[in-house]
This record gives structure tokens, C-alpha cells and sequence, in this order.
């Protein structure tokens, strides 16, 4: 299906079901510029609609051209200035010009409250504005009149606005000190008369115009009337700023993610990803603090990356009934709460460690999802409430659809690792990583001048309990082990199954009698307690040999653990069970 315009004399854009122009009118060609960035919403609007281009006031207009029965071909939109409104002066029209060249909200509100002012011949003003994301009003802008004293940002729907808002209908009141719903701080400040009127878009309210006079001359019926129409230009302006601010935010937004994908793909280290995730939260919504949650597979909540006021915060483990991080693992569902009220059923029960004090918070949370599997979910929140629309939520939804398949793909990666460097029966490292870290304390040592020592450790006559006990037996003694050793490590030491029943410790920043000391904890630790073996008790002893890096004796790895294992040879000649170190020859030169 063709569709030509150049021969037309109306002012028409011809676009695709998705928003693509396909063609334009020639009499539309000097309005395109004006029309551009409101395109998108123009697509999605009711059938009637205006807007302000270059100054002056269109109907929009839109048809549908079918391709074929049921498959849509494109939209037509045609732009139609209205015939004036009788009421409607040449001062309105100079306010239509005016307002058009205004697409900043605060230049509009202010512009319209003075002008209503001055063609009313009121004494104050007020325009404010209502709020759909969270149903309330807004100051907006205000002449002559205190802000606390039009419409509260808080509280129920009560007052003179509030049920301007609800009956759409303007109101006229000549004497405000005798109305039973006139607020007293108005009438003291000398408020004799109110006249105003709704701002409405179609059927949606975008505000109230207010205006008011503090002399004994009441508004007239033909007042009302000017107001009106007044109203009836704002809420084109109005809306046209907030189409103009919609394209904007949306224009940032999708920079914003179109950058954060860039960054967040880059990487596949974790704690990298983590940071550059939280960078891209900082830069679309506010917040107060940030939580990257992941469900482990014992279905434990892991907090890996948690940010408060006060900074970083180590990470927790919760269970998967905890806090909203949980709610959202369990059920899959995106949540946007102000105030502890708004809490969701089946209740949840909050994680004061990780969100705190929800009475007085906003918070935003959304699943991460990995096809139809749940790996996490990310948690931003704020100190005050109502700080999020569902523009922040659905922000945050598209960044998690990225952050999702980012952590899926950096996770599996450091899996992968971490099979590559992992001794699969006792989960320590494996020989392979030993050495590289042992190259990596060396290199550190020579640099700072700082200690490092290893240990090499034989578990004494484990052929023995492998012929006795059968292989099975052999590894579970071997899992315990090094499971017991662990817990009376530091976590800067590296402990390792270098092969076989033999192990390999590095204690980095460890001179040579606290690597002893310290190689005696384990001995002790593991003769102390006997093994549990069908049903038996096996006692089992280790022989250690510890070395301590020199710079002029050892010139590389393998030297070192060479002295190393020559200590533990020692030890077992000298009857096993028992610590031996390398300066206890006579070559070996004291560190």
C-alpha cells in the first residue's frame, strides 16, 4: 500500500503502527521540527487531542489505514487549528503564543498564574498542580499566598481543591469569609473572594487555576467564564510541557541504559559488575541505599553488595523469607511501597539489617530474571516517602533485564574459575593455584620487604586407613580435614591439596616462629579430635615442614617448598607428629 502526500494542502504525517514517519505533507515540512518530539505520544494519545506548534493552537486528528483486513498499514495524523472560541480574546491568543515557546513546567505555571492575575484583576494566585503517581496536590506556583495554605503535599482529600479535582467543575464563592469550607488562615490574610477552575486534559486533571481578591469585589459569572478559557490554553501548554519533559526523561533515560549496558557487559569480575551495576542506579534513580541480592542454591538470600549512608557494608546471608529482597525471590514481582503500610500480603517480614526502618522509607524492588529461572533481585531506597513514580520502577525494571543476563554470564564464568583452581574432593585449591599465589607473596615479599612462609603437611600412615577403611573412607577423612584446618586459618591464608594426603599452606605476612606456632595450632587441632569412620574412632597425626621465603636462598618457588619438604621429612624421621622447620639445618641461613 502506497500513500502520497505530496499533493495535499493539509498538515499531515503519515507513520508506522510503531512510530517510524513514512511520509509528510509539504504544508507540514516548516511545523516537522515542532512536531518531532512529541511524536511517540501523539501515536499513543486519545482521538482528541491539541497541541501548540510555533505558537498557534491544533487539533489533532488520527485514522487508521488498513494494509489488508486486520493488518494495520499506518497512522494518519492531521493538524487543524480549531475555530476561536467567541470568549476568547485577542489576549488569549497572545497568551497561546506565549505559552507555546514555553516547554519548562515552572515557566508555564508562572506565566499562566500572572496572566490570570492581570486579566482578572485578582490580587493573588495559585496553580497547583496534582500529581497522578502518588494522587495528591502539589503547590505548583503560588502569588501572594503562602504555599502550606492551597494544597498540602500531604494528607486525605479534603478542602475546596480537592473537590474541585473530583467534581471537575469550577466554583465561584463572592464572600470566602463566610463559606464553610474556607480555610481561616486565608480569611485572616484578607481573602474576600476565590474563583477557580479545573485544568483538565480530556478527562484527566492536570491542576486548578485559582485565582483571588483580597478587596470587597467579588468575581463574576463572566469572570468565570474568562478563567475557563484561560484553563482550557494551560491544559494544552501544560501537557505539551509534560509530553516535552516525557521525551526528555526518556531520551536520558535510554542513554542512561544504552551507557549502563555498555559498562556492565564489559566485565565478567563480580565485585567490577557490582560497582558498575550501582553506578547505573546512582545515575536514574535517587536513593539513599542500594542491595544486589542472589538466591543461592540452598535457597539462601546472599546480600553481595549492599550500600548505606554510612558506605559499604559487608555482605549477609538471610532466608528466603526475609525481607523484600525475599518477597521478590519468592513471587517474581516488582514492588514500589512507601511507608511500612504498603507492605504486600502474604506479609513480609522485614530485614532490618538490610532495608532498616520502612515507617518513613520509599523502596523499589524488581526481580532478576535469567529466562524463567530467578537468580536476584536489586533494591533501591529512600529516606522520605513517595520519592518513586512508576517511571523510577519501570527505569529500574529495564536495567535489571540487562543487570540479569550481566551476573548471569560473570557468575558461570567464576564458576567455571573457580573449577579451574579447585580440588574437587576437599574443595581447597588446587596445586596449580598454590603455586601461582605462592609466585604472587613471593613477588610481594621482595617488593615490601614483608615475611612469607609455607608449610607442606602429611597426614602420618594414611595408606594405612585407605587399605583399612576402603577409599570412600580415605576421602571423607581427607574432606573433614581440611574442613578443620580452615577454621583455624586466617582467611589471608591459601591452604591447598598439593596431591595425594599432602597439603600446602601459605601464610603471607608470617615470619618464620609464628609460621612454627602456627603450623603447631594445626597438629594439635587435628590429633585432638579422633575421626568418626563407620562407626570408629581414628586418631590421625600430621607431620609438618615449614620454610620462610629469603630472597638470596630461595629464587624461586620450588626452592622454597623444596626446604619446605625437607623440614617434613625430618619430621617423620624424627617419628612423625611433630612440626620441623628449616632452620633447623645447618645450611639454612637465619631470615
Amino acid at each position: 500500500m502506497k500513500v502520497d502526500l505530496s499533493g495535499t494542502s493539509e498538515l499531515s504525517i503519515l507513520v508506522s503502527p510503531n512510530g517510524q514517519m513514512l511520509a509528510v505533507s509539504e504544508a507540514m515540512l516548516p511545523l516537522l521540527a515542532y512536531v518531532e518530539p512529541l511524536l511517540s505520544d501523539l501515536v499513543q494519545a486519545a482521538n482528541s487531542v491539541d497541541v501548540f506548534l510555533n505558537g498557534l493552537q491544533y487539533a489533532v486528528q488520527r485514522q487508521l489505514l488498513w494494509q489488508a483486513p486486520g493488518v494495520p498499514f499506518g497512522l494518519l495524523i492531521t493538524f487543524r487549528q480549531p475555530a476561536p472560541e467567541p470568549l476568547v480574546d485577542h489576549r488569549l491568543g497572545e497568551m497561546a503564543l506565549t505559552l507555546s515557546s514555553k516547554l519548562e513546567m515552572n515557566h508555564v505555571l508562572e506565566h499562566v498564574v500572572r496572566f490570570a492575575m492581570d486579566l482578572l484583576d485578582a490580587d493573588a494566585g495559585a496553580l497547583p498542580v496534582y500529581d497522578p503517581d502518588h494522587d495528591r496536590l502539589l503547590p505548583g506556583h503560588l502569588v501572594n499566598l503562602p504555599v502550606d495554605l492551597v494544597a498540602p503535599a500531604k494528607g486525605p482529600r479534603r478542602g475546596l481543591m480537592w473537590q474541585i479535582i473530583e467534581q471537575g467543575k469550577s466554583i465561584l464563592i463572592p464572600d470566602y469569609a463566610a463559606h464553610p469550607m474556607a480555610l481561616p488562615e486565608l480569611a485572616r490574610i484578607g481573602v474576600s473572594s476565590l474563583l477557580a477552575t479545573p485544568i483538565m486534559h480530556g478527562k484527566t486533571p492536570l491542576g486548578i487555576l485559582a485565582v483571588y481578591r483580597l478587596r470587597n469585589e467579588p468575581f463574576q459569572e463572566s469572570d468565570r467564564d474568562l478563567l475557563q478559557a484561560i484553563a482550557h490554553q494551560t491544559a494544552i501548554a501544560l501537557q505539551s510541557a509534560r509530553m516535552y519533559q516525557r521525551a526528555i526523561r526518556n531520551a536520558d533515560e535510554r542513554y542512561t541504559l544504552y551507557q549502563a549496558s555498555i559498562e556492565i557487559g564489559a566485565t565478567l569480575d563480580l565485585e567490577q559488575l557490582y560497582q558498575a551495576i550501582h553506578r547505573a542506579v546512582d545515575r536514574l534513580i535517587s536513593h539513599a541505599g542500594f542491595a544486589i541480592a542472589l538466591l543461592n542454591d540452598q535457597q539462601i538470600v546472599e546480600y553481595v553488595y549492599l550500600v548505606t549512608p554510612a558506605g559499604r557494608q559487608p555482605g549477609l546471608q538471610l532466608p528466603l523469607t526475609h525481607g523484600i529482597a525475599g518477597y521478590v525471590l519468592r513471587f517474581g514481582v516488582s514492588l514500589r511501597l512507601s511507608g511500612a503500610h504498603a507492605l504486600p500480603a502474604p506479609a513480609i517480614q522485614p530485614a532490618l539489617e538490610v532495608e532498616g526502618d520502612l515507617d518513613q522509607r520509599s523502596l523499589l524492588a524488581t526481580p532478576l530474571v535469567v529466562g524463567d529461572r530467578i537468580i536476584g533481585a536489586l533494591l533501591a531506597w529512600h529516606d522520605h516517602l513517595d520519592a518513586y513514580t512508576m517511571s523510577d520502577l519501570s527505569a529500574l525494571e529495564m536495567l535489571a533485564a540487562t543487570v540479569a543476563v550481566a551476573l548471569h554470564n560473570a557468575l558461570r564464568f567464576t564458576h567455571i574459575q573457580s573449577l579451574a583452581i579447585t580440588d574437587t574432593l576437599t574443595e581447597l585449591v588446587n596445586r596449580r593455584h598454590f603455586l601461582q599465589n605462592l609466585q604472587h607473596e613471593i613477588d610481594r615479599s621482595r617488593r615490601y620487604q614483608t615475611p612469607v612462609s609455607i608449610a607442606m603437611i602429611d597426614i602420618d600412615h594414611f595408606k594405612q586407613v585407605n587399605d583399612s577403611y576402603g577409599h570412600l573412607a580415605g576421602d571423607h577423612i581427607l574432606r573433614e580435614l581440611a574442613q578443620r584446618c580452615r577454621q583455624h586459618l586466617r582467611d589471608v591464608d591459601i591452604l591447598a591439596r598439593y596431591g595425594g594426603e599432602e597439603f600446602g599452606l601459605i601464610l603471607p605476612e608470617t615470619p618464620y616462629h609464628a609460621a612454627l606456632l602456627a603450623a603447631e595450632r594445626l597438629r594439635q587441632t587435628v590429633m585432638a579430635t579422633p575421626f568418626l569412620v563407620d562407626g570408629q574412632q581414628i586418631t590421625l597425626t600430621l607431620s609438618i615442614g615449614v620454610a620462610t621465603f629469603q630472597s638470596i636462598s630461595h629464587p624461586d618457588p620450588s626452592s622454597l617448598i623444596a626446604d619446605a619438604d625437607r623440614a617434613l621429612y625430618l619430621a617423620k624421621r624424627r617419628g612423625r607428629n611433630r612440626v620441623c622447620g628449616a632452620q633447623e639445618f645447618s645450611t639454612y641461613a637465619e631470615p
